[in-house]
């Protein structure tokens, strides 16, 4: 984590609320005339990586993007701003947590959300992606927006019961300046479409299987697609029957299962064909369930239940602002990081029976990882993407640093000049080739100058497809690539003479063995917890 400055353009900096692979937020405080504060969140580019241009581009991209989209149900960009050379936005400061956290919290106090109101915090986000994907430009152009990072960690739940879609740091637009190569996949593994697993093109229908699959989870509290390694969690999503709900939850609603699995098809021509769709489905089911109540006043009950310490901390922090105070912590949002939820378990996957943690989309977290599937290869590689908005992490204090007069700090150590390149793939074996040169064959430890030029590795093994991914050396990695047999050349067939011998009798045919009996199918569990609402 960087050290952030105490002052950006006219925002005063009092603390890192997260880092990503490409930039960092910071919570700061605008000061006007007449003792007026106001408490914003600045997010920036990563200083080493300020000056790269592919990394401008995208920052740009992200913030022409959601500039231009205006819904009570996305996050508020104020403005993009210069300083000294490097851009930042400034964004609306939300009071909430990730669904992630509230499923974490909830997990922790042995509570579940309701039906009902778990339809309606998908039903609300459904309603900012459908303002995403119908953006226009000034022309009244389509810009086809896809968000491609729809997952709990990206859906803000405020403490009054409002819900927004955070983080469009790799949506892909019609005139994106910075594209994405043809094949390569941007997400977090267990949300992706089955598309998106196999780098195909996209369109919003990939965004509403994310969206399902975060209503599964939050509706049943267990991961749908997670598994024991990314190759497995790839693997379900594109081959592995959907468990509906009922039969994991008793008494789960007919009528929300139907959401689920239409939003849930493998095909995106069965799918919701818009998020209004699915929304409009989404808001009857809320209304019946909810009973007349509504979901907005209950879903911020809820959230002051949970959250009421750290809802004390939040007003004590905006207090401190609003009357020009010093800020000397900034409170972090809640981890729960012991708390973990069971993933849905599938007869041909014994594995994937272990209970596996839901995302913590941490206020200060790790480097996340990307998929790409090119062409004929599924591609693992450990690169950092755009860092997010949800403000989910530690529960943590960051102390801005108060530096005393004439006091040295000690010089920060130097950047290494190499980053580490990890090449390995199966079979083992591939001849590895960087920038057109021979360098050895898999596994195969690459030591390369660090940099934010992308540069060319490929991959070649006799009767496999070769694959070529561009890799940017700005951080030490691990590519993992899965080769497939390339098809068989063919030979045309030479005419054949006319032969009047007799042809031997086909061999008999064989019948085949009885077909086993279907293994019973679970029973569906009592709710172990009582629901919430």
């Amino acid at each position: 984590m960087s050290n952030f400055p105490p002052q950006i353009g006219r925002y005063q900096v009092l603390g890192i609320l997260g880092t990503g692979g490409m930039a960092e937020v910071l919570l700061a405080r605008v000061v006007g005339p007449s003792g007026f504060q106001r408490p914003v969140v600045i997010k920036r580019i990563l200083p080493h990586l300020a000056r790269a241009e592919h990394f401008r581009n995208m920052f740009l991209d992200e913030a022409r993007i959601v500039a231009g989209i205006s819904h009570q149900n996305v996050v508020h960009v104020h403005e993009l701003c210069q300083d000294d050379g490097e851009l930042f936005m400034v964004m609306e400061y939300l009071e909430g947590e990730s669904a992630a956290g509230l499923a974490r919290r909830l997990s922790s106090k042995r509570k579940l959300l309701s039906f009902g109101l778990a339809a309606h915090i998908v039903a609300e986000a459904a309603d900012g992606l459908h303002a995403a994907h119908n953006l226009r430009d000034p022309s009244g152009r389509f810009q086809n927006l896809v968000h491609r990072d729809v997952s709990p960690a990206n859906i803000f739940v405020s403490y009054d019961g409002g819900v927004k879609i955070l983080d469009f740091g790799i949506a892909v637009a019609a005139d994106r300046v910075a594209r994405t190569e043809a094949g390569q996949v941007k997400g977090k593994y267990a949300y992706m479409s089955p598309e998106q697993c196999r780098g195909k093109a996209l369109d919003r229908r990939s965004d509403i299987f994310s969206l399902g699959t975060v209503l599964y989870e939050i509706s049943t509290c267990r991961r749908l697609f997670k598994r024991d390694s990314d190759m497995l969690t790839l693997q379900a999503i594109c081959a592995e029957a959907v468990v509906p709900p009922s039969e994991l939850v008793a008494n789960y609603p007919a009528a929300l299962e139907a959401v689920v699995m239409k939003a849930l098809a493998k095909d995106k021509a069965d799918r919701y064909q818009s998020a209004l769709e699915m929304r409009r489905e989404l808001l009857e089911v809320s209304r019946l369930l909810n009973e007349g109540k509504v979901p907005e006043e209950s879903l911020g009950r809820v959230m002051h239940k949970l959250f009421e310490e750290r809802i004390e901390q939040k007003h004590a922090l905006l207090s401190r602002i609003e009357s020009g105070s010093e800020v000397t912590a900034v409170p972090l949002a809640e981890a729960d990081s012991s708390v973990e939820l069971p993933a849905v378990a599938f007869a041909e996957d014994p594995r994937s029976e272990s209970a596996v943690s839901i995302p913590s989309g941490q206020l200060v977290r790790p480097r996340n990882r990307r998929v790409a599937l090119v062409a004929a290869a599924v591609l693992l590689l450990g690169l950092g993407i755009a860092g997010g908005l949800a403000m989910t992490g530690q529960d943590a204090e960051a102390e801005a640093p108060a530096t005393p007069a004439a006091a040295v700090e000690p010089a920060a150590p130097a950047e290494p000049q190499t980053v580490a390149v990890n090449v390995d793939s199966r079979p083992a074996g591939a001849r590895v080739f960087m920038a057109g040169e021979p360098k050895g064959e898999t596994p195969l430890r690459l030591e390369v100058a660090r940099g934010a030029v992308p540069i060319e590795v490929t991959l070649e093994l006799d009767g496999y497809t070769k694959v070529l991914e561009r890799v940017v050396p700005d951080m030490d990695q691990k590519i993992q690539l899965v080769l497939v047999r390339a098809p068989p050349k063919v030979a045309a067939e030479s005419p054949r003479p006319a032969s009047r011998v007799a042809r031997p009798p086909p061999p008999p045919v064989r019948r085949p063995p009885p077909a086993a009996p279907e293994e019973p199918k679970p029973k569906p569990e009592e709710d172990p917890y009582k629901r919430f609402n």
